[in-house]
């Protein structure tokens, strides 16, 4: 009887904090740029590359070439210690709105092992104009993703927008499991920064006021951890501007880049995502990551006694049955808003998620070290 009870409130408390997440998801107003917008905010997109020398020239090309006009945004791409032909490929992109900068160039500037930030910080010295969006060298952005950029800061008067990311490729089932992984994220990034529950951003995709930027010190105080240029920064302007802060909930802003191909690559990605997560103040976002990966836990744990008839199969049953109909809904939501199928392969998903939790869980307790180590 003890099990089943145990079953029933974590299965209860997941089931609520899902339906949470999905209430403010359908809560957050879409973004819709209306015919008669005329934008004038003038924006400074920063790339920071590393070694991106078979994408760097697409995203370039892609930003340059926005339906936005010319003269009210530049590009700025800093090269973080580049070792392939990178450079080579950014030097050969000449414009007007583009500057370019070698991160070690600026050796004032830099922050071991926080490379990242310190080139953010960089590029925010440099830049000519009021909104700073950065993303990365291996993303592609839409031809209207300034725009409606432009139009949600006017809407909002935020002074820190976080926006969407999504997954190009769908092919594999691990690709699908990283896509429909992200694709709730968003969905939990734009509930977190509704309720203010917790604030999430992703590099890739966010834009904050310059002067907003200088008025919270940039990262200093974060410079201990090599990535969290996102996370630390939505954290202070939480902090400082608690009623500035908004998602943008729109397709036409979505950036896309490639899902990891391989087990190991993905895992170093998300250990280095889950140790930057120690430095936040805000406690929330840990305790929700600990009971995800302990309910993970507890299926398996359920299944093997079950298996071995140590106790009934009701408390399994009751455990997978809640998760699986809660992240049914979820998926459903996340998929018809990024325009993803989704409903043929989620059993097998599910499993697989589930070992991947697990596999995660089990790097982090051994200490593993992320891919920016």
């Amino acid at each position: 009887m003890g099990f089943i009870i145990i079953a029933i409130l974590f299965a209860a408390t997941y089931l609520f904090l899902q339906l949470f997440y999905l209430l403010h998801w359908l809560k957050t107003k879409s973004i819709v740029v209306p015919d008669s917008f005329i934008p004038s905010t003038t924006f400074s997109v920063v790339v920071i590359a590393n070694n991106e020398e078979n994408t760097i020239e697409e995203c370039i090309q892609r930003i340059l070439h926005q339906h936005y006009p010319i003269e009210l945004f530049e590009v700025i791409v800093i090269d973080d210690r580049s070792t392939d032909g990178t450079v080579e490929k950014i030097k050969a992109l000449p414009s007007p709105n583009l500057q370019f900068y070698h991160l070690h160039d600026f050796p004032e500037l830099i922050h071991a092992p926080a490379f990242k930030k310190s080139a953010i910080e960089l590029a925010v010295s440099r830049a000519k104009y009021d909104w700073i969006i950065t993303t990365d060298a291996d993303c592609n952005v839409y031809p209207d993703w300034l725009l409606t950029i432009a139009y949600a800061q006017s809407v909002t008067g935020s002074v820190f927008l976080a926006a969407p990311i999504r997954y190009a490729s769908y092919n594999s089932l691990l690709e699908k499991m990283q896509g429909i992984e992200m694709m709730t994220f968003m969905m939990i990034t734009a509930a977190g920064i509704r309720s203010r529950l917790h604030d999430m951003a992703n590099g890739a995709n966010m834009a904050f006021s310059k002067q907003a930027f200088i008025d919270v010190d940039g990262y200093n105080g974060n410079y201990n951890y090599a990535s969290g240029d996102d996370m630390f920064l939505i954290e202070k302007m939480r902090a400082k501007f608690p009623d500035k802060i908004s998602f943008v909930k729109s397709q036409s802003a979505v950036v896309e880049t490639e899902a990891h191909q391989d087990w190991s690559s993905l895992l170093k990605q998300r250990v280095r995502w889950a140790g930057k997560n120690k430095g936040l103040k805000n406690p929330v976002i840990n305790m929700i990551w600990l009971f995800i990966g302990f309910y993970h836990v507890m299926i398996f744990a359920m299944f093997g006694l079950a298996l071995l008839h140590y106790i009934s199969w009701l408390p399994f049953t009751i455990l997978l049955s809640f998760k699986w109909i809660a992240d049914a809904v979820m998926i459903y939501h996340a998929s018809s808003f990024f325009k993803r199928s989704w409903l043929r392969d989620f059993v097998p998903l599910q499993v697989l998620y589930s070992v991947y939790i697990l596999r995660l869980g089990w790097n982090l307790m051994l200490g593993k070290k992320g891919d920016w180590t």
